[in-house]
């Protein structure tokens, strides 16, 4: 009998989180419209952004669930993350340098976790210099091209333009994640820091497909 109760029980605790992963979302609640919609990257394609930043707590306790999330994205769907660069925070400017360097190797999704662990579980303060060298060279990064990614001309305008898309996008808090443009949506919004985000950005990119061109 109890075998048959705890049976029962399972089978009804799994529909139920079910029923909740596939409930409606709401406006207002989970999501919200952005008030100055943005074009996305590449016409045709959808498009989730996350705006992050590698010191942020909440931003690496999600980063697990976005990655097998984005791990499984299929080809019309196209990922970014971007780095905020707050006026007046120059205690990000470091980590924004670092993201903008991996970027320009190609390297920032893979080195994603390692950057935010680093800095987050181990504490190793990669705003330095020095330890940021180091660190670079013990993750089997050519430390000679990063160097001078990091402290090329490029990068100096390529900080304006992650200032700008902040100011563009209106970020008011990390994680925050852009769907098409159009929608927010956030950990913060949603109440839970777990794989629930992810499944919200999913409803928003079903509820606003791009149009395809019709073949001729």
């Amino acid at each position: 009998m109890l075998n048959t109760w705890l049976k029962r029980l399972l089978i009804s605790t799994t529909l139920l989180a079910a029923s909740l992963a596939h409930a409606d979302i709401r406006e207002g609640v989970e999501y919200k419209k952005m008030t100055k919609p943005q074009a996305v990257a590449v016409a045709g394609k959808s498009e989730v952004i996350e705006f992050f930043w590698y010191g942020c707590p909440h931003c690496f306790t999600v980063a697990p669930y976005v990655e097998d999330w984005a791990a499984k994205l299929p080809a019309d769907v196209n990922f970014r993350r971007v780095h905020v660069a707050w006026p007046g925070r120059s205690d990000m400017e470091g980590h924004a340098k670092i993201f903008i360097a991996l970027q320009a190797m190609g390297l920032e999704g893979k080195q994603q976790l390692a950057v935010m662990s680093a800095i987050q579980k181990d504490r190793v303060e990669l705003r330095k210099e020095d330890i940021l060298f180091a660190w670079i060279k013990k993750q089997g990064i050519d430390v000679d091209k990063f160097k001078a990614q990091y402290n090329s001309f490029s990068s100096s305008a390529n900080m304006n333009k992650l200032a700008q898309m902040t100011r563009d996008y209106q970020v008011d808090g990390v994680p925050m994640f852009v769907i098409n443009g159009k929608y927010v949506t956030s950990p913060a919004m949603v109440g839970k820091e777990d794989g629930t985000i992810t499944q919200v950005i999913d409803q928003l990119l079903a509820k606003d497909k791009p149009a395809t061109a019709k073949k001729k």
